[in-house]
């Protein structure tokens, strides 16, 4: 009797076709929980300066004056953060630029916060589902429109 040493290619073929289906499975899982903790990064940074923009607000009465343009560096925001005021509504805008997008939209997704002037913040982020209490704007692809709360 011979002593079997090694595998047979049919094993091998077996292990490989096992490793390429559990791969195909988790690389696009990986890649969405990677989206998703870009944007929660982005919400999280976003949420920390609206105490700064409310200070500024109760101090003025507004954001700025209609002659006056809105300097983060007085605020403490960093200048890849895009602030606006229009109308009373306040807009806080950071864009990500390692999102996917379609081919398709030329936008870049951005997560953004909006306070209404009676004081009610919403958000608005790229993904497809709910991201920290920031809902959906998108369809998974870095575009959309639309608010939800935050």
């Amino acid at each position: 009797m011979q002593k079997q040493q090694g595998f047979s290619l049919i094993e091998l073929l077996v292990v490989i076709g096992i490793i390429g289906a559990l791969t195909a499975i988790a690389i696009p899982q990986y890649q969405k929980y990677q989206n998703k903790a870009k944007v929660t990064a982005a919400i999280a940074t976003l949420t920390n300066m609206r105490s700064a923009v409310e200070a500024k607000i109760l101090e003025k009465g507004e954001l700025s004056e209609k002659s006056e343009k809105i300097d983060n560096t007085t605020l403490g925001i960093p200048d890849d953060v895009e602030l606006g005021s229009e109308s009373g509504d306040v807009t806080m805008t950071l864009t990500i630029d390692s999102l996917p997008t379609s081919d398709d939209s030329d936008e870049t997704p951005a997560v953004k916060l909006t306070r209404t002037a009676a004081g009610v913040w919403s958000c608005e982020q790229p993904l497809e589902e709910e991201v920290s209490n920031c809902e959906s704007t998108g369809d998974g692809n870095g575009n959309g429109n639309g608010n939800g709360n935050g």
